[in-house]
Parts: C-alpha cells; sequence; structure tokens
C-alpha cells in the first residue's frame, strides 16, 4: 500500500510539474511575450479594435509577401496580413512570426520596403501622412509593419494633424498586439 502510495503521489508531482513547463512555455523567457498567438488572431484583434477605421481588407499570400515584401517562407513561422483591394489605398498591417535565426532579416526587409514607399514620389498626396507615420515594432518574435490611416476627412488638407492622426491610429494597432502578446 505504501508503494502505491508513493506512486500516486509521485505521478501527481510530475503531472504538476509538466503543468507548470506548459505554462511557462507559453512565454519566451528572454522578451516576456507570447509565442502561442497566431498572426491572423492579433491582425483580427486589430481589425475589430478599429472597426470602420480599419482600411485594409484583402489577405496577403505567402507569395505577395515575398514578391512584395522580401520575406520568403524559410524566414518565418507564421505571418498574416492585410492590405487594401483598392490600389489607391496604402493601410496596410502585417504580422510576421520570425524563425529565430531571421528575426532580423524580416525586421530589415519591411524596413527596406517601409523606406521605399516614403521615398516614392508617385503617391497620391492623401496616403502621404499614412507612409510618413508608418512603421515596425518587434515583440519576441513578432515583427510588425503598421501602415493605418483611415479616412482623412477633414484633415487632408493639414499635413501635421494628418501624420498625428495616423500615428495615433498605428500605436492603438500596435497596442492592441502587444496587449494579445503579453496577457
Amino acid at each position: 500500500m505504501k508503494k502505491n502510495g508513493l506512486m500516486v503521489l509521485l505521478a501527481a508531482v510530475c503531472l504538476l510539474a509538466g503543468c507548470g513547463k506548459k505554462d511557462a512555455s507559453l512565454k519566451d523567457t528572454e522578451s516576456g511575450y507570447r509565442e502561442d498567438v497566431s498572426a491572423q488572431s492579433l491582425v483580427e484583434a486589430v481589425a475589430s479594435e478599429l472597426s470602420d477605421e480599419y482600411w485594409a481588407d484583402a489577405e496577403l499570400s505567402p507569395e505577395f509577401l515575398d514578391d512584395w515584401y522580401g520575406i520568403s517562407e524559410e524566414m518565418y513561422e507564421d505571418f498574416y496580413g492585410q492590405t487594401p483591394m483598392i490600389s489607391a489605398n496604402v493601410d496596410s498591417l502585417i504580422v510576421v512570426k520570425a524563425s529565430g535565426e531571421h528575426l532580423e532579416d524580416v525586421q530589415n526587409a519591411l524596413d527596406t520596403y517601409r523606406e521605399a514607399m516614403v521615398q516614392d514620389t508617385f503617391q497620391y498626396p492623401v496616403n502621404i501622412p499614412k507612409l510618413q507615420a508608418s512603421r515596425i515594432a518587434t515583440y519576441g518574435r513578432y515583427v510588425c509593419f503598421v501602415q493605418l490611416g483611415g479616412s482623412m476627412e477633414g484633415i487632408e488638407d493639414d499635413d501635421e494633424a494628418a501624420i498625428e492622426a495616423c500615428r495615433k491610429m498605428n500605436e492603438r494597432a500596435l497596442s492592441v498586439i502587444e496587449g494579445k502578446l503579453t496577457e
């Protein structure tokens, strides 16, 4: 009987230790950000938060991510991105969960793309504040490219106000993403 009781106690300790390990693995101990959140769920959370002001509605394919942004499939474990269906608009949100050895490559690819768009002189004037306010943020292995702004109605002629409105929208989007990665 003592032997069975000891076995039960040992099994319980092993189960509890296993549960602790499972919970600890949800967060990268170095960065403090979760590792188990899908890129799609992060983008969908932003779309839900921004509601009618979220204009990116066309899903990016892996081929598009590679061709336009320079991020090939071996550089990531997961990604999800949306851009507008209408090419006259530039609202975009891309979340890439980089593979460990390619984190910097993903950051550099998105930064190169962003810089090219900011320098592009053939943009519609209404898109310039969105491009200027765009940014890249990294949370653990999740690299996010945000270029949002929605409607510029009423401020389209005030460059500084338009850029600030876009920055605030981008910050809201990143706040949602960071919140999901730290819960």
